[in-house]
């Protein structure tokens, strides 16, 4: 009875046992199921909680441009887009053809042209000389007559004058005489009357001539300073107004014949500018100013070009940087001189090199500055531009412009809590 109780006892035992492992295996294996979950769930929707998030950018450059520093026709060099050149190689040339200058024939040709003009005016001006001296010496003539003409008409007004004055005396001493005559009945009353008439009539005759003579002395002493004031002279002389319009004529020649020749004496110089330029500049070498690739022509083989034309574009390998966009909110990541790295695939590997962030642009910083590769950024977006050290180790990456990296540097969530804390220990 003892052997069977031990043995019931063992019996139950063993299966309690048995369900508790059962029971633990399934609560780990549903823990295990909800994290697999979790984790997907993570993956998929939440990207930057719990992996790490590498974001990619290009290397970039700045072009110089090079520019034509004469006229002339441009021959290029064997050198092609996209391959490397270094400074001081040879890239085009410019010819400026001694046949073909069209400039200086067309400068002469105008400085031809301008003289004839001039010597046209010269011929004009110079027709008009004796008309305004001959014109000049009748408006002469004709204030002498005037003058003369009016002393005259002043001379015989004044003997006038004196006979009206004689007449008015011998007609107020007949008056007179009448006067008691008829008072006495000796004289009648008529012929009192004529000679008061008569003696009046004086008066007025007397004081006519006194005004005209006052007239012709004004008339006299306008004329004298060439203001005639009869109605038929409209102020002057017809010579005088005809030698007025023609001194206008005249000094609008001699003002259009000062402007002819400034415009010859500039084409003069651009001349002899043009012949010293072509006397020691007939062809120019455009070299490379600096190390880096030969990104784009501006111009087509053999074209003629003009001064300071741009003729192509080198991208700067000497100042090449890794530019990576970012949103404004995470800025704060990385602080100007912080040291990264940056990842290129290269030869089916991976390439690492190390990147120190020297700057950070927005898209209104990039200025007049021209760009190898055009990085457009959205809105609330900057671009960090990072230093890298591309020596040349075997794998081409000499000057990599253009290529994709990406940035070794995670930004979970993790990692920024983790940044939070350490900066605020370090305070």
């Amino acid at each position: 009875m003892e052997f069977h109780a031990s043995s019931h006892a063992g019996s139950d035992m063993y299966q309690s046992t048995i369900t508790a492992t059962k029971t633990n295996l399934g609560r780990l294996l549903r823990i295990a199921l909800g994290l697999f979950l979790l984790a997907v769930f993570g993956y998929a929707l939440l990207p930057g909680v719990f992996y790490a998030q590498y974001p990619l950018g290009r290397v970039n450059a700045e072009l110089v441009t090079m520019r034509a520093p004469i006229e002339g026709q441009i021959e290029f060099s064997g050198v092609r887009t996209g391959e490397m050149v270094r400074y001081g190689e040879t890239l085009a040339v410019l010819r400026d053809p001694p046949g073909h200058d069209v400039r200086l024939a067309d400068l002469q040709a105008l400085s031809a042209s301008l003289a004839e003009r001039t010597a046209v005016l010269d011929q004009q001006i110079a027709a008009l000389e004796p008309i305004m001296q001959r014109l000049h010496e009748d408006s002469q003539n004709f204030h002498r007559a005037v003058i003369n003409n009016l002393s005259a008409q002043i001379a015989e007004t004044e003997s006038r004058i004196k006979g009206a004055e004689a007449n008015l005396r011998l007609l107020e001493v007949q008056l007179k005489r009448v006067q008691p005559l008829a008072s006495a009945d000796y004289a009648s009353r008529a012929e009192l009357d004529r000679r008061r008439a008569e003696a009046e009539i004086g008066q007025a005759e007397l004081a006519t001539l006194r005004n005209t003579l006052q007239r012709l002395t004004f008339e006299r002493e306008a004329a004298g300073r060439g203001i005639y004031l009869s109605d038929s002279y409209n102020n002057a002389p017809y010579s005088q107004q005809r030698r007025d319009d023609i001194e206008l004529q005249r000094l609008t020649l001699q003002s259009r014949r000062a402007e002819l020749e400034a415009e010859r004496l500039q084409a003069l110089q651009q001349i002899e500018t043009e012949q010293r330029r072509r006397a020691v500049v007939d062809e120019a070498t455009i070299t490379a100013t600096v190390d880096g690739i030969l990104w784009r022509r501006l111009e087509s083989d053999g074209a003629m070009i003009g001064t300071s034309a741009p003729l192509l574009q080198i991208a700067d390998c000497s100042h090449i940087f890794f530019e990576v966009p970012r949103d404004r909110r995470s800025d704060e990541t990385l602080s100007i001189g912080d040291i990264t790295q940056v990842e290129f695939e290269q030869n089916d590997r991976m390439t690492t090199y190390p990147a120190r962030l020297a700057g950070v642009r927005g898209e209104q910083d990039a200025g007049n500055r021209e760009f190898a590769v055009a990085m457009p950024l959205a809105a609330g977006q900057l671009s960090w531009i990072f230093s890298v050290d591309f020596s040349d180790n075997g794998d081409g990456m000499a000057c990599p412009i253009g290529r994709i990296g990406r940035l070794r540097h995670s930004d979970t969530m993790l990692d920024r809590l983790t940044r939070r804390a350490t900066t605020l220990f370090d305070r």
